[in-house]
Protein backbone atom coordinates (compact mmCIF):
# COMPACT_ATOMS: atom_id res chain seq x y z
CA UNK A 1 0.00 0.00 0.00
CA UNK A 2 1.54 3.44 -0.91
CA UNK A 3 0.24 6.20 1.11
CA UNK A 4 0.32 10.02 -0.66
CA UNK A 5 -1.01 11.77 2.18
CA UNK A 6 -3.38 10.48 5.61
CA UNK A 7 -6.47 10.42 2.87
CA UNK A 8 -4.67 8.88 0.07
CA UNK A 9 -3.96 5.91 -0.59
CA UNK A 10 -3.26 3.09 -3.10
CA UNK A 11 -2.75 -0.89 -3.56
CA UNK A 12 0.18 -1.70 -5.99
CA UNK A 13 1.94 -5.01 -6.56
CA UNK A 14 5.69 -4.85 -5.91
CA UNK A 15 8.05 -6.78 -7.56
CA UNK A 16 12.02 -6.87 -6.62
CA UNK A 17 14.30 -5.66 -9.77
CA UNK A 18 18.03 -5.34 -10.17
CA UNK A 19 18.08 -1.77 -11.51
CA UNK A 20 15.74 -0.33 -8.66
CA UNK A 21 17.65 1.29 -5.93
CA UNK A 22 16.97 -0.11 -1.77
CA UNK A 23 14.42 2.36 -0.67
CA UNK A 24 13.32 3.50 -4.11
CA UNK A 25 10.13 2.47 -5.97
CA UNK A 26 9.60 2.76 -9.61
CA UNK A 27 6.45 3.78 -11.04
CA UNK A 28 5.50 3.56 -14.87
CA UNK A 29 3.83 7.37 -16.08
CA UNK A 30 0.09 5.39 -16.37
CA UNK A 31 0.28 4.49 -12.22
CA UNK A 32 1.95 8.27 -11.50
CA UNK A 33 -1.37 9.61 -13.23
CA UNK A 34 -3.43 7.95 -11.06
CA UNK A 35 -1.50 7.86 -7.81
CA UNK A 36 -1.22 11.58 -8.58
CA UNK A 37 2.96 10.51 -7.83
CA UNK A 38 6.24 12.98 -9.10
CA UNK A 39 9.06 11.70 -9.87
CA UNK A 40 11.46 11.41 -6.50
CA UNK A 41 8.54 12.51 -4.24
CA UNK A 42 8.64 10.89 -0.76
CA UNK A 43 5.88 8.37 -0.04
CA UNK A 44 4.75 5.67 2.85
CA UNK A 45 4.62 2.33 1.95
CA UNK A 46 2.83 -0.62 4.37
CA UNK A 47 2.21 -4.17 4.09
CA UNK A 48 -1.71 -4.78 2.83
CA UNK A 49 -2.92 -8.06 3.06
CA UNK A 50 -6.21 -8.87 0.85
CA UNK A 51 -9.25 -10.61 2.39
CA UNK A 52 -9.10 -13.44 -0.12
CA UNK A 53 -12.64 -14.85 1.10
CA UNK A 54 -13.91 -10.99 -0.02
CA UNK A 55 -11.75 -9.78 -2.45
CA UNK A 56 -10.86 -11.89 -4.92
CA UNK A 57 -12.11 -10.48 -8.68
CA UNK A 58 -15.25 -12.37 -10.04
CA UNK A 59 -15.83 -9.61 -12.90
CA UNK A 60 -13.95 -6.68 -13.77
CA UNK A 61 -15.12 -4.40 -16.27
CA UNK A 62 -12.02 -2.03 -18.08
CA UNK A 63 -12.06 0.59 -20.39
CA UNK A 64 -9.79 0.28 -23.54
CA UNK A 65 -8.43 2.66 -26.03
CA UNK A 66 -4.86 2.63 -28.14
CA UNK A 67 -1.89 3.83 -25.77
CA UNK A 68 -1.13 6.24 -28.46
CA UNK A 69 -3.26 7.95 -31.05
CA UNK A 70 -0.22 7.33 -33.80
CA UNK A 71 -0.85 3.35 -33.64
CA UNK A 72 -4.16 3.86 -34.21
CA UNK A 73 -5.76 0.67 -36.93
CA UNK A 74 -9.14 -0.78 -37.85
CA UNK A 75 -8.07 -4.38 -36.95
CA UNK A 76 -10.70 -6.26 -35.34
CA UNK A 77 -9.47 -6.89 -31.38
CA UNK A 78 -11.12 -10.07 -30.49
CA UNK A 79 -11.84 -9.42 -26.85
CA UNK A 80 -12.38 -12.90 -25.41
CA UNK A 81 -8.66 -13.57 -26.50
CA UNK A 82 -7.81 -10.35 -24.93
CA UNK A 83 -9.13 -11.05 -21.50
CA UNK A 84 -7.60 -14.62 -21.60
CA UNK A 85 -3.99 -12.59 -22.39
CA UNK A 86 -5.39 -10.58 -19.39
CA UNK A 87 -5.34 -12.84 -16.95
CA UNK A 88 -2.63 -14.90 -17.66
CA UNK A 89 -0.35 -11.33 -17.63
CA UNK A 90 -2.08 -10.29 -14.55
CA UNK A 91 -3.10 -13.07 -12.44
CA UNK A 92 -2.45 -12.72 -8.61
CA UNK A 93 -2.11 -8.74 -8.99
CA UNK A 94 -4.00 -6.16 -7.01
CA UNK A 95 -6.65 -4.10 -8.90
CA UNK A 96 -8.49 -0.98 -8.10
CA UNK A 97 -11.28 0.84 -9.79
CA UNK A 98 -9.83 4.17 -11.36
CA UNK A 99 -6.58 2.32 -11.83
CA UNK A 100 -4.65 3.41 -15.20
CA UNK A 101 -2.70 0.79 -16.75
CA UNK A 102 -0.70 -0.45 -19.87
CA UNK A 103 -1.84 -3.72 -21.65
CA UNK A 104 0.38 -5.40 -24.50
CA UNK A 105 -1.45 -7.69 -26.66
CA UNK A 106 -0.43 -8.65 -30.08
CA UNK A 107 2.03 -6.27 -30.29
CA UNK A 108 0.18 -3.26 -29.53
CA UNK A 109 0.13 -1.04 -26.56
CA UNK A 110 -3.57 -0.24 -25.21
CA UNK A 111 -3.89 2.33 -22.38
CA UNK A 112 -6.88 0.47 -19.64
CA UNK A 113 -8.75 2.29 -16.85
CA UNK A 114 -10.41 -0.08 -14.55
CA UNK A 115 -14.07 1.10 -14.24
CA UNK A 116 -15.85 -1.51 -12.36
CA UNK A 117 -14.95 -4.83 -9.97
CA UNK A 118 -17.28 -7.03 -8.41
CA UNK A 119 -16.23 -9.65 -5.82
CA UNK A 120 -16.03 -13.60 -6.18
CA UNK A 121 -19.12 -15.29 -5.02
CA UNK A 122 -17.12 -17.11 -2.19
CA UNK A 123 -20.03 -19.55 -1.51
CA UNK A 124 -18.77 -21.52 -4.63
CA UNK A 125 -16.02 -22.89 -2.60
CA UNK A 126 -17.92 -24.46 -0.33
CA UNK A 127 -20.54 -26.49 -2.30
CA UNK A 128 -23.21 -23.97 -1.59
CA UNK A 129 -25.94 -22.77 -3.88
CA UNK A 130 -24.54 -18.57 -4.77
CA UNK A 131 -25.93 -16.08 -2.57
CA UNK A 132 -27.04 -14.21 -5.53
CA UNK A 133 -25.31 -11.34 -4.33
CA UNK A 134 -23.34 -9.09 -6.63
CA UNK A 135 -20.93 -7.25 -4.14
CA UNK A 136 -19.19 -4.20 -5.79
CA UNK A 137 -15.90 -3.75 -4.23
CA UNK A 138 -13.15 -0.77 -4.69
CA UNK A 139 -9.59 -3.19 -4.42
CA UNK A 140 -9.31 -6.47 -5.45
CA UNK A 141 -6.79 -9.53 -6.20
CA UNK A 142 -6.85 -11.29 -10.11
CA UNK A 143 -7.07 -14.96 -10.08
CA UNK A 144 -7.35 -17.90 -12.33
CA UNK A 145 -10.96 -17.30 -12.65
CA UNK A 146 -11.32 -13.88 -12.54
CA UNK A 147 -13.54 -12.25 -15.66
CA UNK A 148 -12.81 -9.29 -17.42
CA UNK A 149 -14.95 -7.15 -20.00
CA UNK A 150 -13.83 -4.70 -22.09
CA UNK A 151 -15.65 -1.30 -23.37
CA UNK A 152 -14.01 0.79 -25.73
CA UNK A 153 -13.33 4.31 -24.36
CA UNK A 154 -15.24 7.42 -25.03
CA UNK A 155 -14.41 8.77 -29.22
CA UNK A 156 -12.24 5.38 -29.48
CA UNK A 157 -12.09 4.26 -32.99
CA UNK A 158 -10.89 0.32 -31.49
CA UNK A 159 -12.76 -2.21 -33.17
CA UNK A 160 -13.55 -4.73 -30.55
CA UNK A 161 -14.98 -8.54 -31.28
CA UNK A 162 -15.47 -11.59 -29.36
CA UNK A 163 -17.67 -12.28 -26.63
CA UNK A 164 -16.14 -10.31 -23.50
CA UNK A 165 -17.18 -6.82 -25.01
CA UNK A 166 -19.89 -6.76 -21.78
CA UNK A 167 -20.61 -7.80 -18.50
CA UNK A 168 -23.68 -9.94 -19.83
CA UNK A 169 -22.03 -12.37 -21.96
CA UNK A 170 -19.11 -13.39 -19.53
CA UNK A 171 -19.34 -17.01 -18.46
CA UNK A 172 -17.15 -18.48 -15.51
CA UNK A 173 -15.40 -21.18 -15.48
CA UNK A 174 -16.94 -22.71 -11.97
CA UNK A 175 -21.01 -21.23 -12.69
CA UNK A 176 -22.46 -20.98 -9.01
CA UNK A 177 -25.56 -22.22 -10.28
CA UNK A 178 -24.76 -25.75 -11.33
CA UNK A 179 -26.71 -28.07 -9.36
CA UNK A 180 -24.33 -31.59 -9.31
CA UNK A 181 -27.18 -32.94 -6.95
CA UNK A 182 -29.12 -33.00 -10.19
CA UNK A 183 -26.47 -36.02 -11.60
CA UNK A 184 -28.07 -38.19 -8.91
CA UNK A 185 -25.34 -40.32 -7.30
CA UNK A 186 -27.86 -41.73 -4.26
CA UNK A 187 -26.49 -40.93 -0.87
CA UNK A 188 -23.54 -38.93 -2.22
CA UNK A 189 -24.95 -36.44 -4.04
CA UNK A 190 -24.18 -33.86 -1.68
CA UNK A 191 -20.40 -34.72 -1.18
CA UNK A 192 -20.04 -35.40 -5.12
CA UNK A 193 -21.10 -31.65 -5.07
CA UNK A 194 -18.63 -30.32 -2.66
CA UNK A 195 -15.94 -32.42 -4.27
CA UNK A 196 -16.31 -31.36 -7.59
CA UNK A 197 -16.57 -27.24 -6.90
CA UNK A 198 -13.69 -27.43 -4.83
CA UNK A 199 -12.49 -29.82 -7.57
CA UNK A 200 -11.94 -27.10 -10.05
CA UNK A 201 -11.59 -24.09 -7.88
CA UNK A 202 -8.66 -25.53 -6.42
CA UNK A 203 -7.19 -25.11 -10.43
CA UNK A 204 -8.37 -21.09 -10.09
CA UNK A 205 -8.33 -20.01 -7.23
CA UNK A 206 -4.95 -19.12 -4.66
CA UNK A 207 -4.58 -22.57 -2.52
CA UNK A 208 -4.93 -20.19 0.73
CA UNK A 209 -8.42 -19.87 -0.09
CA UNK A 210 -9.60 -23.26 -1.25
Amino acid sequence: MVRTSPNHKYIFTLRTHPSVVPGCIAFSLPQRKWAGLSIGQDIEVALYSFDKAKQCIGTMTIEIDFLQKKNIDSNPYDTDKMAAEFIQQFNNQAFSVGQQLVFSFNDKLFGLLVKDIEAMDPSILKGEPASGKRQKIEVGLVVGNSQVAFEKAENSSLNLIGKAKTKENRQSIINPDWNFEKMGIGGLDKEFSDIFRRAFASRVFPPEIV
